[in-house]
């Protein structure tokens, strides 16, 4: 008989770092991010460097629509919706000086420090 495995005690960040430049690694970053969401792994995601865009307002709605994947903005959406978290690098953001009232409201702005210190304590970290 297969064992079934409880994945509620793990945790898992998915650094997502693209955004327009490449809508494929963008839409990855938050299928992943849902698939383990969805098997009961307590997930972020970090968004950096050119990511940083997708927590925008309205931003994900533009990118295209990869095919054999949900949207990237219902899959971050669902993912939101779903109790994930969606950290954006403030040094990113403010490198592109983009304004917090800019972002989604569920966003969540973290230094390099507390990103380190979540990556440390997380099971498994994946970088789109």
């Amino acid at each position: 008989m297969a064992r079934k495995t409880d994945y509620t005690k793990k945790s898992f960040i998915v650094i997502g770092t693209h955004g327009a430049d490449h809508p494929e690694k963008a839409t990855m970053t938050f299928a992943c991010a849902g698939a383990a969401q969805a098997i009961g792994i307590k997930t972020k995601v970090f968004l950096a460097g050119d990511a940083v865009e997708l927590a925008r307002k309205g931003f994900a709605k533009k990118l295209p629509k990869i095919e054999g994947m949900a949207p990237v903005d219902e899959l971050m959406e669902g993912f939101i919706r779903g109790g994930g978290k969606v950290q954006v690098c403030i040094p990113c953001m403010e490198s592109r000086h983009i304004s917090k009232k800019n972002y989604l409201e569920d966003v969540e702005f973290i230094n390099l420090m507390d990103f380190a210190a979540g990556t440390v304590d997380a099971d498994r970290v994946f970088t789109c």
